[in-house]
């Protein structure tokens, strides 16, 4: 049986990293921003008045990104579930997930998803939820177990 443990802790600008690239990747974000470019196009060439529906449409695209991550950044548990130190250990058939005071047990069959970025390990358990992991403190076969776990 394999098994091993690391205690991983995200730091908040890893976590606002990562926030913004899977903010950014949203159909609707990007549909907003198309039509924050398309309005800001008719107010460069004249068409659009300032201030006019169009100008506080612009403001908006920019502004609303940031605000939802700073709301994200702010949720209740975020510094329990995220910034706080958790110990992780892989086994051939769970995560094992302890914090201060919690405990979670996850079976591989319940991530849908383990997404390899940069910096990070994201487990996919839900459609909106999952748990991150830093990724460096993995070996390359560490690595490459979790993988053959995940897809299995």
């Amino acid at each position: 049986m394999t098994s091993f443990s690391h205690t991983s802790k995200i730091s908040q600008p890893v976590y606002i990293k990562f926030l913004y690239g899977y903010f950014y990747k949203k159909p609707a974000i990007i549909v907003i921003h198309l039509f924050g470019l398309y309005f800001l196009s008719r107010i460069i060439t004249g068409t659009a008045g300032i201030p006019s529906f169009e100008f506080y449409f612009v403001i908006f695209s920019i502004i609303f990104p940031t605000l939802m991550v700073f709301i994200d950044m702010n949720k209740p548990g975020v510094k329990k579930y995220v910034y706080a130190p958790l110990q992780y250990t892989f086994t051939d058939n769970t995560i094992l997930i302890q914090g201060n005071n919690f405990k979670t047990e996850l079976n591989w069959s319940a991530i849908r998803k383990v997404k390899v970025m940069k910096d990070l390990l994201f487990f996919k358990t839900s459609r909106t939820n999952g748990t991150l992991f830093d990724k460096h403190l993995l070996t390359p076969d560490q690595l490459e177990f979790i993988r053959s776990k995940a897809s299995a």
